[in-house]
This record gives C-alpha cells, sequence and structure tokens, in this order.
C-alpha cells in the first residue's frame, strides 16, 4: 500500500499597496478600476484591474497618496477619491490582533 499525500489547499496570496505586506488575498480589501470609475469590490469578483489593501487607515493613507493610481495605471478622479476617502472614514486605526480570549470565541 502507498500513502496517499494530501496537498495543502492553495491559498492565493497579494501584496497590500499601503504597507506592501503579503497576506492571503481574502483579508485584504479589492479595489478594482472600471471605464466608468474606481469602485470598491467587497466580492473580489467584478472585471477590472484591481489593486489591494488593508482594512487599516494607515494603509489606505499611504495608498491614496498615489500608490493606488499606481497600481490601478489611472488617475484618480474627485469622484473617485470621494468615494475612496467615505469607505476610509469608517475603518478603524488599527487592526486589532488576536488575544488569547477571542480566539477561544472564535474556535467555540
Amino acid at each position: 500500500m502507498t500513502a496517499k499525500v494530501i496537498k495543502p489547499k492553495h491559498i492565493p496570496q497579494r501584496t497590500c499597496i499601503g504597507c506592501r505586506t503579503v497576506l492571503a488575498k481574502r483579508t485584504l480589501t479589492r479595489i478594482v478600476r472600471q471605464p466608468d470609475g474606481v469602485f470598491i469590490d467587497p466580492t473580489g469578483k467584478l472585471n477590472g484591474r484591481g489593486a489591494y489593501l488593508h482594512d487599516q487607515k494607515s494603509c489606505w493613507e499611504r495608498g491614496l497618496r498615489g500608490g493606488l493610481a499606481n497600481a490601478l495605471k489611472t488617475t484618480l478622479t474627485a469622484e473617485d477619491r470621494a468615494r475612496l476617502e467615505s469607505y476610509l472614514a469608517n475603518l478603524p486605526d488599527e487592526t486589532a490582533p488576536l488575544n488569547a480570549e477571542s480566539a477561544q470565541i472564535v474556535e467555540n
């Protein structure tokens, strides 16, 4: 008998354009360029060129300074910038790390 080798499931990796950290695609927010503007893509499935950011104000602020426009190969219009800044206003300052208590709650 031969032992069956189980491969670990592939997890897509993406780079946050704000802090340049590589993380799992699902942990980042996708921003997409479409012909009618730049939009936030919560599903990650919209057509168009995409870029990824953490859900942290610091990363979004760095991205809006120029990294996002560079990654999307476009210039942000006033309307696009307003749309992204309204999303930015609702973000936490920094993501709180999981501690032992919250990890137990998730497991149960």
